[in-house]
């Protein structure tokens, strides 16, 4: 069965079947990625979670998240369409069913030649451009989100809820702008926080403003991003601005890449929760057409706390069997300050030491090894 007539089979069951008399044009697809994560050592900081020894898991979602979603399109005429997309993420080594998943994007827009324009819940910016630039995209021992979430002491928002984003047609070749806007970046207003604070009703709106260049071996990324957290009983509304350059160039024997981010309170009171920078410098060898090789250095400074920076290296091989099918193998290496919090974890979102993937983006140990093998469909 194709992928769109299982996509309108597995909708059929879900809506009425008046919706889906226009619905031929959805196209299902997804990812499923299992394998094996070890990690050990002292990070020299305070990840360790009260936890000694090595942590060895199976573990899901090691070198990106498993998921399954639906996209589609309509043409309105005159060039107009409409566009869908949503995706929910599910655990492939435990008992989650689909109704315990979490819905990692799902929005609607139109596009035209005005650009394009979508709202809902949207891919974080800042998240985004670290794992374009990032040769392991954010993913397995060696991401660098991760540390640049702890260092920054605002985390990693991977994605952006009750947002609105418009992308401008290209106004010269590869050059495009994004804008996007949110009242409240976590969650609906009411029901979220950001790291513990007094956050009046879950009040957080950010807005970002991008510029983006991509053409032939070429990619440049600037972005600014202001966030703000209005408190309900604790003084003074906190607010952020958040500067991020990204850049690339593919050589065709090796890909070069490196990454800039800085993020700082706008007075005192935020400033004591981020005054922070990071970097990373990466590199990818398509050693044959079905091998390659990575390895990546990052390094992330807090200047709001003493004695709280991290660094990590990290190198791996990714072998194709197909276009769809893929084996990995990563290490990566890290060291920090003794009042650091960061550690090794499969990812952006981190780990508390007591898990793979906890709440506080903290990870566990200094070294970490994983392996696996993903399929995407």
């Amino acid at each position: 069965m194709s992928k769109k007539l299982l996509a309108a089979a597995i909708a059929a069951a879900l809506v009425p079947t008046a919706v889906l008399a226009e619905a031929s044009n959805v196209t299902m697809y997804g990812r499923i990625d299992y394998g094996f994560m070890s990690r050990g050592g002292d990070s020299g900081g305070l990840s360790q979670g009260g936890r000694e020894g090595r942590l060895n898991d199976f573990e899901d979602g090691i070198q990106g998240t498993n998921r399954i979603g639906f996209r589609g399109s309509e043409a309105l005429g005159n060039g107009l369409k409409a566009i869908f997309e949503f995706e929910f993420g599910f655990s492939g080594d435990s008992g989650q069913s689909f109704g315990a998943t979490s819905n990692r994007h799902s929005w609607i827009g139109l596009e035209g030649a005005f650009g394009t324009v979508l709202g809902g819940r949207v891919d974080g910016a800042r998240y985004s451009f670290v794992g374009q630039y990032d040769p392991f995209k954010n993913q397995t021992v060696a991401n660098a989100g991760s540390l640049f979430g702890v260092t920054s002491g605002l985390g990693q928002a991977d994605r952006a809820d009750n947002a609105v984003v418009y992308i401008t047609p290209e106004v010269a070749p590869g050059l495009k702008f994004l804008a996007a806007y949110t009242t409240s970046l976590l969650s609906e207003a009411g029901s979220g926080a950001i790291a513990g604070q007094d956050t009046e009703t879950g009040d957080t709106p950010l807005y970002a403003l991008a510029a983006l260049y991509n053409n032939g071996p070429i990619s440049v990324t600037l972005d600014y991003e202001n966030l703000k957290i209005k408190r309900a009983n604790a003084g003074r509304d906190l607010e952020f601005d958040l500067w991020v350059a990204g850049a690339s160039y593919d050589f065709g024997v090796a890909k070069l890449s490196a990454y800039y981010e800085n993020t700082k309170g706008d007075d005192s009171a935020s400033e004591a929760i981020s005054d922070a920078d990071g970097w990373l410098v990466g590199l990818t060898v398509p050693v044959t057409t079905n091998f390659a090789i990575k390895t990546s250095y990052v390094k992330a400074n807090d200047d709001a706390r003493n004695n709280a920076d991290c660094k990590k290296w990290g190198v791996g091989g990714e072998y194709s069997f197909s276009k769809r099918t893929q084996a990995y193998a990563t290490f990566a290496k890290l060291s920090s300050d003794s009042a650091a919090t960061c550690g090794i974890s499969k990812n952006a979102a981190g780990g508390n030491g007591t898990g793979s993937n906890g709440a506080n983006g903290t990870g566990y140990g200094d070294t970490g090894f994983n392996i696996g093998l993903a399929h995407t469909f």
